[in-house]
């Protein structure tokens, strides 16, 4: 009769124990879960918008030419695309990179917008390159880096809304996309 007891107490304690360890997990995933709004937050309120400065000025200076009433030379915008904005966008994906999140689904909204940032990155190399070689060729690819980089921030852009309705997180204002791609580079400005 003690064994039965004993046995019946052990059990029970192993049953306590168990429903016990589901218990903090839950806790730890509610936890967790928690953290994902936070970091959502802390990423596009603040993360991105404080590292965007030297971003903006790449562009900036990618934009320039096609501004109206321009008279800069396509030389002259190639050395300053090598010599400023490819330095300045490098700067930017440094910082970019060294942004660190803990939860996999702010991982995985980061990872898009680094790759629309390496899309448009590639897009400014090829410009100086198709102008350096008045090669037309590398516009093609300039043009491809700009739509590849325009399919990443709208899968991040996607990705966003999802996690801000999975997590009830109130949107104020728009989902704003970055677009290096204010113009279209035709073959006669390379030449």
């Amino acid at each position: 009769m003690k064994k039965r007891i004993l046995a019946t107490l052990v059990s029970v304690m192993m049953i306590l124990a168990v429903v016990g360890c589901g218990k903090k997990e839950a806790a730890l995933e509610i936890e967790e879960g928690a953290s994902v709004p936070q970091e959502i937050v802390q990423m596009v309120n603040t993360d991105l918008p404080s590292i965007s400065a030297e971003r903006d000025e790449a562009v900036s200076i990618y934009n320039k030419y096609f501004q109206e009433g321009a008279e800069l030379d396509s030389e002259t915008w190639r050395a300053q695309l090598e010599d400023e904005a490819l330095v300045k966008y490098d700067a930017y994906l440094v910082k970019l990179e060294g942004l660190m999140y803990t939860n996999s689904e702010v991982v995985n909204l980061k990872n898009l917008f680094v790759k629309s940032a390496n899309s448009q990155r590639e897009a400014i190399s090829y410009v100086v390159e198709a102008v350096r070689d008045i090669d037309t060729a590398k516009l093609d690819l300039a043009q491809q880096s700009i739509d590849d980089s325009k399919t990443y921030m709208s899968m991040y852009e996607d990705e966003l809304k999802s996690l801000c309705e999975k997590y009830n997180i109130e949107v104020v204002g728009s989902f704003g996309s970055y677009d290096a791609s204010a113009t279209d580079a035709s073959a006669s400005d390379a030449e």
